[in-house]
């Protein structure tokens, strides 16, 4: 893929889950967006996505708020 020095890279990090289908459209709308808002041609958008666990999200005081003491296996949902 040819991009030019206006390269944009995007870093994603989300919890697992979504489909193929809903990322190539957040791919699509990432790509439109920067092209109105900086002029970037689309080319030159690189997104890389970061995928984990609700056990990953800990919000505050070392917690992790959405993997309780005794819940059963790290990252269930």
């Amino acid at each position: 893929m040819r991009r030019d020095d206006s390269l944009v890279i995007v870093a994603v990090t989300m919890r697992a889950g979504r489909d193929a289908e809903v990322k190539r459209a957040m791919y699509r709308r990432i790509a439109e967006l920067v092209r109105e808002r900086t002029g970037t041609d689309p080319a030159s958008v690189f997104v890389t996505v970061t995928e984990n666990a609700s056990a990953d999200w800990p919000f505050g005081h070392g917690l992790a708020q959405y993997a309780p003491a005794g819940a059963g296996p790290a990252g269930a949902s």
